[in-house]
């Protein structure tokens, strides 16, 4: 199964609608998915605070950065 990381913070409208988005997407196999809260994290803070929400996937530590459409996503989600 394919892994991704999703960096967040609290009350982050943008956050919210990544993970709606990334749930509607038509994947053809399942992925996992991690939320990483980087409020937690003092380096994660100072390298994504104005970049969250970001898309991290698991097995080249590719990023995809906000925002980003249903189309794009899909490409990110099943490369």
């Amino acid at each position: 199964m394919r892994s991704f990381f999703l960096l967040t913070k609290p009350h982050c409208p943008l956050c919210t609608q990544a993970i709606q988005l990334i749930h509607q997407s038509p994947l053809a196999e399942p992925i996992e998915l991690g939320v990483v809260d980087i409020s937690d994290e003092p380096e994660l803070i100072e390298e994504y605070a104005t970049l969250v929400p970001v898309l991290i996937r698991g097995r080249d530590d590719a990023e995809m950065k906000w925002p980003f459409d249903p189309a794009q996503l899909l490409e990110f989600l099943e490369s």
